[in-house]
């Protein structure tokens, strides 16, 4: 049995459009998230980049977000050069679960939430 050229291209592309598949979509594992620190407990302005979780768990308790705990933290170069912390934290809002992005300025203790 001999192919077409149309019927060989179509395998191609699907053996191409398979392959890739593989590899674009990883198996979804659920993001583990670090319970944050209780409500009644204010975060003394820290030291480096130690505090940046509990800042910014407290800036979004400001902000008045449920916040359910730490999903992951990053650090980066802000706009001046310094370095910065990234944390994105697991919050509820009007029944609603979401991740927003807060910023922790280690140089001046400021947590600011940057998503709602």
């Amino acid at each position: 049995m001999s192919m077409t050229p149309r019927l060989k291209a179509s395998l191609a592309v699907l053996a191409i459009a398979g392959l890739g598949a593989c590899t674009m979509n990883p198996m979804a594992r659920p993001m583990p998230v670090i319970p944050a620190p209780s409500a009644g407990t204010a975060p003394a302005p820290a030291a480096g980049m130690a505090g940046a979780e509990a800042a910014c768990t407290a800036a979004g308790r400001e902000r008045g977000l449920d916040v359910l705990g730490v999903v992951s933290t990053r650090d980066v170069t802000g706009a001046s050069g310094a370095p910065e912390r990234d944390v994105m934290l697991r919050v509820a809002r009007s029944g609603t679960q979401l991740e927003v992005r807060c910023n922790y300025q280690p140089d001046t203790g400021t947590a600011r939430i940057m998503l709602i």
